[in-house]
């Protein structure tokens, strides 16, 4: 009767078994913690331009913030004008501008920045950026944009960069531990046999 394993097949086998059972736990446990929640739409919107400061800052998520430790604050030429803990509301965060920084007239950059605790826990940060229409009607300087953590530039609200999900990396590595011991096994009982 012909054996089905070779001295090599069945350990290869075992150890191919476990290294999927560790790939599946892997994609299974990664999966949720390499998704924080984004900026998908917000009030003023991103790179737009407006003619005067809003009333509120109304950021929505991709996801549901958690309640506590979420702050919203807006900026113009490094200088922070208010800094608040936002109403929420759902995927909505929300912050009433005070008065006086509504009345501001001085055009250019302005950026809203905020850290919340994205709904899968962790803290994240971001920022989008708008412009003020100066009194004679341009632009005044800056360029508009919108930043996530990682401080790059991003094309729309909520578009995240794409790379390579964190998760991959241990895989990978396991993968590569697991053939190396497979070779090492093979070449041990390649010696024994001899």
């Amino acid at each position: 009767m012909p054996r089905r394993f070779s001295s090599f097949g069945r350990p290869f086998a075992r150890i191919l078994a476990a290294s999927g059972m560790v790939a599946a736990v892997s994609v299974g446990f990664g999966a949720p913690a390499s998704a924080h929640d984004v900026v998908v739409k917000s009030t003023p919107e991103a790179n737009s331009t407006v003619d005067h400061l809003p009333e509120k800052i109304v950021l929505n998520f991709s996801g549901e913030p958690q309640e506590g430790f979420n702050t919203i604050a807006l900026s113009h030429d490094g200088e922070v004008l208010f800094r608040d803990e936002p109403t929420a509301d759902g995927r909505e965060l929300s912050v009433d501008v005070p008065a006086d920084v509504q009345e501001k007239k001085d055009g250019g950059e302005y950026t809203v920045g905020y850290q919340i605790t994205s709904s899968d826990g962790h803290s994240t940060r971001g920022s989008l950026k708008f412009n003020l229409a100066s009194a004679d009607g341009g632009e005044g300087n800056g360029s508009g944009g919108s930043q996530s953590e990682g401080g790059s530039e991003e094309g729309a609200q909520g578009e995240q960069s794409l790379s390579v999900p964190s998760w991959l990396l241990p895989l990978g590595g396991i993968v590569v531990v697991v053939g190396a011991l497979a070779i090492a096994i093979a070449r041990f009982r390649d010696l024994k046999d001899d």
